[in-house]
């Protein structure tokens, strides 16, 4: 039996959500039956050595606007079956491509709902009219919520029998390998909160640091530690800990290939997020029935976190709000008591053997 070939298209391999996500698609899919390529645009290998057997092209194009051409030749020479985007701009590029490949089949996930997107990355009609036709040129596009799809439809126009709503995939065999012979990262005597993502302004890292020097007067043994890497806020985020005073209670990790050692062996995790697709972070801990402060970022956030039971939840944006779950948080609730109910995230190979 001939192998489909299945190309995946992102812009780096850096460790992001969607990258991730990615990741956890092409896990699933049996060797035997797909052969698997991986283009990107720049080098990032954070999560390289996470890769199923498959052939990773770099075209060194350091972004999306100057790929249009090394990616028709890449695409040229691999004549796939199937190509997987993950990024709106992304998308938009290989409706581009289409006319001077041979046809394959497009399935294209949306990364975040449009209307906050629009928001938050301050994108114009013009990308919008852009982003619109790219996901109209697909063949499927992924929406990873009921409420996401039905955003796209109003925003983009998009045909609604196009649209797969698939939560994302969750890796529980990894998750799972990962923390059988993790160490603990922690000191026993502190109270030890995580905070994982990119190191840019829609995670409002600098309102968990604000909300520090509430937390740290009745809990002087708070230590927040920082997982992600910089997308431009680091510095700022620094020289916050510095201008609060908090410098000796917060740590910043970069990038680390395996944080279920900090999540499973840490006291509460917190989202802070303005805007989330489908957070990743906040799934794998609630997993490992870790306590989580969340924001109401997106839909997911009130059906999976119960306010006393196995977490709290707060608006976005709300520094007192934020301050307050936290230190419930730290009061009423313990890792030990929480049995949170299964999770079942999408599998692609299921909507491959539709197509």
């Amino acid at each position: 039996m001939e192998k489909k070939k299945i190309i995946f298209v992102l812009p780096m391999l850096n460790g992001g959500g969607a990258e991730r996500v990615a990741v956890n698609y092409m896990r699933q899919l049996d060797l035997i039956k797909y052969e698997l390529y991986v283009i990107v645009f720049q080098e990032s290998n954070e999560i390289v050595d996470l890769l199923p057997k498959c052939k990773l092209i770099n075209l060194n194009t350091k972004s999306t606007k100057n790929s249009l051409f090394e990616l028709i030749k890449a695409i040229k020479n691999i004549t796939p079956d199937i190509v997987y985007t993950t990024h709106s701009r992304v998308a938009t590029l290989l409706m581009l491509v289409k006319p001077f490949v041979k046809k394959f089949y497009h399935i294209a996930r949306m990364q975040n709902t449009p209307t906050l997107e629009k928001k938050y990355d301050n994108y114009g009609v013009i990308h919008r009219i852009l982003y619109s036709l790219g996901f109209k040129s697909a063949n499927i596009v992924i929406a990873q919520t009921q409420e996401m799809k039905e955003d796209a439809i109003k925003v983009f126009g998009l045909n609604e029998k196009t649209i797969k709503v698939m939560n994302n995939p969750l890796d529980k065999i990894y998750i799972n390998q990962s923390i059988s012979n993790s160490i603990n990262p922690f000191e026993k005597d502190k109270i030890s909160a995580v905070v994982s993502g990119r190191l840019k302004k829609e995670k409002a890292f600098d309102l968990v640091l604000k909300s520090m020097n509430i937390i740290l007067k009745d809990y002087p043994n708070f230590i927040l530690h920082i997982l992600g890497y910089n997308e431009g806020e680091k510095d700022n985020l620094i020289q916050l800990t510095k201008d609060l005073g908090i410098e000796n209670s917060v740590i910043f990790h970069d990038y680390i290939s395996n944080p279920y050692s900090y999540y499973v062996n840490c006291d509460l995790f917190i989202l802070s997020s303005y805007k989330e697709g489908f957070p990743n972070v906040m799934l794998e801990n609630y997993y490992l029935n870790t306590p989580i402060v969340a924001t109401k970022c997106v839909p997911i956030v009130e059906q999976l976190i119960i306010n006393e039971q196995n977490g709290y939840v707060c608006e976005i944006n709300d520094l007192n709000c934020l301050t307050q779950s936290i230190l419930n948080c730290i009061k009423n609730i313990s890792r030990n008591l929480i049995s949170n109910k299964e999770y079942s995230g999408s599998n692609l190979e299921d909507l491959i053997k539709e197509l």
